[in-house]
């Protein structure tokens, strides 16, 4: 017997499924008006050619018509309203009895979540004082860089500032590019070069 949450998740898995059909559909019946379109602008291209003096070929134009009626046989309107009609429907109701069964079993799923929030919220304390102290010994260091900098004749500019400083794009960009140890950038820069 599965649990209330798998069973959620197999009916969300269901919307997701509905939702990719609805697209899916949408896609499709956009190619086939867009190939409709380019089939009958290329038997007009043709006619044209022939307007302005080229030999008609008869199996070219043959082989033309036969593309733009197929073409619209593919992108018949109502082909196309109808089975969109149908994917929405199918969307609706996967959302419905989702809805449905999520409020007939909340208690269900209550009773399986809940006690998943507490170790949740207990790594998430421990990782913020893990960062705390994280920032606090990088602060310190920059702290003393910051004083010792001018006898190397390098400024406080030169030592890295706490990648955690800044605003929340800044602090995501720091942590994607990796951050940077404090050490002033023109001394790390001559340690690398020296292999040190």
């Amino acid at each position: 017997m599965s649990s209330a949450v798998e069973e959620l998740q197999r009916l969300e898995e269901a919307v997701a499924y509905a939702r990719g059909r609805e697209d899916q559909t949408v896609a499709e019946g956009s190619r086939a008006s867009r190939a409709l379109s380019a089939a009958e602008g290329d038997l007009e291209m043709f006619h044209q050619a022939v307007g302005a003096g080229e030999p008609e070929d008869p199996q070219e134009a043959g082989r033309l018509r036969a593309a733009v009626r197929d073409a619209r046989e593919q992108a018949e309107p109502g082909v196309w309203a109808a089975q969109l009609s149908g994917a929405e429907q199918a969307r609706t109701a996967a959302e419905q009895a989702r809805d449905s069964w999520a409020r007939a079993n909340f208690g269900a799923l209550a009773a399986e979540m809940v006690p998943l929030d507490a170790p949740v919220a207990e790594r998430l304390e421990a990782a913020y004082a893990e960062l705390r102290a994280a920032e606090s010994a990088y602060a310190g260091r920059v702290r003393a860089w910051t004083r010792v900098v001018q006898f190397g004749d390098m400024t406080a500019e030169d030592v890295p500032r706490l990648p955690t400083a800044g605003s929340p794009d800044e602090v995501r960009s720091a942590f994607a590019a990796g951050v940077e140890p404090p050490t002033p950038r023109p001394l790390r820069r001559a340690l690398e070069e020296q292999g040190a």
